[in-house]
């Protein structure tokens, strides 16, 4: 089996992380593999914010679900995909972005979660300038990416009966 098969047949949601930060060359390449994820019309209506501000994180929790508790797990990076209000295809080019930073992650030895606590959450999503979210979006993703801690959660099982295939 190729690399890239393998890694994406072994990736798995990572909920528990070291408080050791992510190298800027990672965090590069991660970011990378966003900006050129695919995209509606190839509009490229995203920003990418990577909070690793260990106040801002906190208090970005708080904002969320409160003290003493976190949405995306005490990680060390948090990045915030904002999309421009009103695209069209802001679901489909979050997913589409997300599902790049989590497989460059994890080729990286990274662990990584998609967060949804703030995507759908009017009182949030728009009001987050000072997290770095640009004037005009509104965060429709969070991944929460760092060292993975402990070891690498078991593969799940898929459901059965999700595959029909149609031959002639």
């Amino acid at each position: 089996m190729n690399n890239i098969l393998q890694s994406l047949l072994s990736r798995r949601s990572v909920r528990n992380f070291t408080d050791r930060q992510i190298q800027d060359e990672e965090l590069d390449l991660i970011l990378q593999a966003a900006i050129l994820a695919p995209n509606g019309r190839n509009q490229e209506p995203w920003h990418f914010t990577a909070l690793q501000d260990a106040k801002k994180l906190r208090k970005l929790d708080e904002l969320v679900v409160g003290k003493g508790a976190s949405f995306f797990y005490y990680a060390p990076t948090l990045i915030l995909v904002s999309i421009q209000e009103g695209n069209a295809y802001e679901k489909e080019d979050t997913a589409c972005a997300l599902t790049n930073m989590m497989q460059a992650a994890h080729a990286l030895g990274l662990g990584s979660v998609w967060c949804n606590r703030i995507n759908g959450n009017h009182e949030l999503d728009t009001k987050l300038g000072e997290f770095g979210i640009p004037q005009g979006y509104r965060v429709t993703g969070t991944l929460a990416v760092g060292y993975i801690k402990g070891e690498l959660p078991p593969g799940r099982i898929p459901k059965e009966g999700t595959i029909t295939i149609v031959r002639s």
